[in-house]
């Protein structure tokens, strides 16, 4: 089978960021599906540039995949430059640019939160007479609308969600990260029957968790947050959580660790400068291949969202899956349903937008004995890999992939 894999945002393990699709397809190929991955040579998420100057496309084999990559322009943090490239990418796509010599596809997948590149995606199945799978993996626009980026009234937020609807009711089948989003899917237009949940998985594959204990200092707590430094992170949280401990005299055996990039990194750095917040440290962000050695160093992990509606469906953050498999504790701050820490009694859960209580969960985590830790670390290790293995999404995604071929060869019969 050969299937194609649309993701505007496409990354490789050797760039920080959410390495999902190549995971997934070096399953597949295990099941006899060939992936090609269809990216941006450019976006805002990439640090990099994968299309030659002067080229219209480039193609690379990663670790056994193929990536298709197609020019776009460069898309700064202005969101006209971002539409623009999504525009693009998308018109890319639907006029099949340098893809006429590949084989002939048997199945193809386009994932939001681009739905432009989705509905790109559509188009070129119904060319090729192939099943389309649309995969959600947030829940787009609504997301943006929600961390504020846009108004639900902005004509690109109404033109969208007439395409999301659109995509729903014609989509040969619908694959989800978020375990409840079927309630939002379902009242658009979606069929309940062809929705199928394949959330994220740990992506850090075998890489070393040991820590190494000479670069450690042993008083201190290490609270680490591994991530995007954005809007749809309530990292300000954090620094108000740390300025509270700071007051209990906390400081002095605890570090906080955050490590990533995004628009509000500076913003965040100024303000705990502000704040005299010496122990909290920004570092860089660290390609997916190094992430497992950076995560192992941690005592404990932090995960803090708002307290946004679009959080009641569920969570797919690739980072809280990793931090599950490196086995340690994990507050997260979340309002939701469905609270992996939760299920894997692998830490301590709150309330979003709750400074006070985020700094009781770090205090309680620095005074609660080695052995505990370690035992919550086991759970969330275990829990990763009985459920968020690739392989064992792999084998999934694969089935949804075969189930549709198999429609749509009946129907075409």
């Amino acid at each position: 089978m050969q299937a194609w894999i649309v993701n505007h945002f496409a990354l490789t393990p050797d760039q920080p960021g959410g390495t999902r699709h190549i995971e997934l397809a070096k399953q597949l190929a295990e099941q006899g599906i060939d992936v090609t991955i269809v990216g941006a040579g450019q976006q805002h998420i990439s640090d990099r540039n994968h299309v030659p100057a002067g080229r219209a496309w480039h193609r690379d084999m990663v670790q056994g995949v193929r990536f298709h990559w197609v020019a776009t322009p460069s898309s700064s943090p202005k969101y006209s430059a971002r539409i623009w490239n999504n525009i693009v990418f998308a018109s890319s796509i639907a006029a099949r640019r340098g893809l006429k010599d590949l084989p002939r596809p048997d199945v193809i997948v386009g994932t939001s939160p681009d739905l432009m590149s989705a509905f790109a995606a559509y188009l070129t199945a119904k060319v090729f007479g192939a099943p389309f799978v649309l995969e959600i993996r947030d829940i787009w626009p609504q997301s943006a609308v929600e961390i504020g980026l846009f108004s639900r009234h902005h004509p690109f937020i109404l033109a969208l969600s007439q395409l999301e609807k659109f995509l729903y009711r014609n989509a040969d089948w619908i694959v989800t990260l978020l375990p409840l989003a079927h309630k939002h899917i379902i009242p658009r237009g979606g069929d309940a029957q062809r929705i199928t949940w394949v959330p994220n998985g740990f992506t850090i594959g075998e890489q070393a968790f040991e820590v190494d204990e000479t670069k450690r200092v042993p008083k201190n707590f290490t609270l680490m947050y591994a991530g995007s430094h954005g809007n749809a992170n309530n990292l300000e949280s954090l620094l108000e959580a740390a300025r509270i401990l700071k007051s209990r005299g906390l400081h002095e055996t605890l570090e906080i660790k955050l490590i990533g990039d995004g628009p509000n990194k500076d913003a965040l750095r100024q303000q705990a400068i502000e704040m005299e917040l010496d122990f909290v440290g920004f570092e860089p962000a660290v390609p997916k291949n190094e992430i497992g050695a950076i995560l192992s160093q941690a005592d404990a992990f932090c995960i803090v969202f708002h307290g946004h509606s679009v959080y009641r469906h569920g969570i797919s953050a690739n980072k809280l899956y990793d931090y599950l498999a490196v086995g340690r504790p994990i507050i997260i701050a979340l309002d939701s349903e469905y609270n992996p820490v939760v299920e894997a009694s692998a830490g301590i859960a709150i309330g979003p937008d709750q400074p006070s209580a985020l700094a009781d969960a770090i205090q309680k985590l620095m005074q609660t004995p080695d052995d505990e830790r370690r035992e919550m670390g086991v759970r969330a290790r275990t829990y990763a890999v009985k459920n968020h293995s690739m392989k064992f999404l792999g084998n999934r995604f694969a089935e949804v992939l075969q189930r549709v071929c198999d429609r749509h060869a009946e129907s075409r019969d």
